[in-house]
Order: structure tokens, then sequence, then C-alpha cells
């Protein structure tokens, strides 16, 4: 009987799987440095061999994720163990790199909340503002409104306070509650927002908010 054809991408993922069980076999006995060469070896292997495919198998894609946020994991521990700002950006290179093969909310979940916490430790707040965002948009639309209203609540400035109660806003009917309950939530807003504003001298975005509420105010009477 003739054996099937097996192309050479196809042996490349195959030694790629295998050298991934291998490094996971020997993991506990390997220390963090060893830890590191091991996974970066794979990873070179994957950029040599299969970089270049268009698709990669759920089975690959499984591995670079759990590679990248490994890699990922330990930088962050050595971060946060030596208050080591280098290997806080080694950390989030890794992670940021896993996001691209994570395959649910959970593992994306996962990564972002780290992600989070190290760029509050580097102090870089544009990065952990768009690091939030991202994390409240990988909810399911029934909870996005809750997600962007917690971040609101933790928000440190008037300026991300507004940006979150904006995103909030537009996720309001979004929600699975009583049309009741979602105009209650958009009365609350309007009104946080124009204190906002007002403050700020945003006269414009003021009294959009405002005549909001207002056409909000008239549907519930």
């Amino acid at each position: 009987m003739l054996k099937p054809a097996v192309s050479k991408t196809d042996n490349a993922e195959s030694r790629f799987l295998h050298l991934y069980k291998i490094v996971q076999e020997r993991e506990k006995y390997l220390s963090k440095e060893a830890l590191v060469v091991q996974y970066s070896a794979l990873l070179r292997y994957f950029m040599k061999f299969l970089q270049q495919k268009e698709e990669y198998t759920a089975n690959v894609a499984a591995i670079l994720y759990w590679t990248y946020t490994k890699l990922g994991d330990i930088y962050y521990e050595d971060a946060l163990q030596n208050q080591d700002n280098s290997k806080y950006f080694l950390a989030a290179e890794y992670y940021n790199q896993s996001l691209a093969y994570a395959r649910s909310a959970e593992e994306k979940s996962r990564v972002l909340l780290a992600l989070k916490d190290i760029y509050y430790y580097l102090n870089d707040e544009d990065a952990y503002v768009r690091v939030e965002e991202t994390w409240a948009e990988n909810h399911d639309k029934e909870d996005k409104f809750a997600a962007y209203m917690l971040l609101a609540q933790n928000a440190e400035t008037p300026q991300v306070k507004a940006q979150f109660l904006e995103k909030a806003l537009n996720e309001v009917m979004g929600q699975d509650e009583s049309f009741y309950a979602k105009y209650q939530d958009t009365l609350y807003i309007c009104s946080q927002l124009a204190a906002i504003y007002e403050l700020q001298g945003e006269k414009e975005k003021a009294l959009r908010v405002k005549k909001l509420r207002e056409s909000t105010l008239k549907l519930l009477n």
C-alpha cells in the first residue's frame, strides 16, 4: 500500500509539536533561565520553518499562545521580584505577542490583566488605558456595559472617566435589562458626562449629553 505524501510543512509542524511536548516534560526540572532558552529555541524553530504559512492549525496556535504567555510569565515574575523595568518591558512584549494567538475570551483576559498590571507599574497611562479598553471589548455584548462602567468608576482622571462613560453609553442598549433600567442608566451617564464636560469647559459635548438626557426623560414620561 502506498503511503500518503507528507509535505515538508507537515513534517515541520509535527516536529514543532514534538519539541513543545519535550519542553513541557522537562519544565519542572528546569530553572527559569533554562526555560527561557528552551522556549526561545522553540520560537526560533517556528520562525524558521512555519512563520510563512498563511494559516496555522489550532495546535500550533495554542502552542504559540502558551509559549509567549509562559515567557511573559517568567519575565513578569522576575520583574516583580527585582523591580526591574527592563523585565517588565520584556514581559509586555511577550504578552502582546500571545494575544495574537489567543483562542478564547478567557485566554485574552488572562493576558490583558497581566498587561494592565505591568503598564501600571511602568506608569504608562496611555498603554494602561488601551489595555483596559481592550479588556472591556473582550466581554460579550451584554456584559460590555458593566465592564465600561467599572472602568469609569475606577478611572483616575476626568478625561479617562469620560472616555469610558462614552463607551458605556454606546453599550447601554446591549444589556440584558428592561428598557426602564436602560433609560435610567442613560440618564445617570448623561448627568455624569455633563458634569465632567462643564468642568473641562467642553460646552458642545456638555450640550450634546444634556440633549440626550432630555430626550430620554421624555421617553420615560
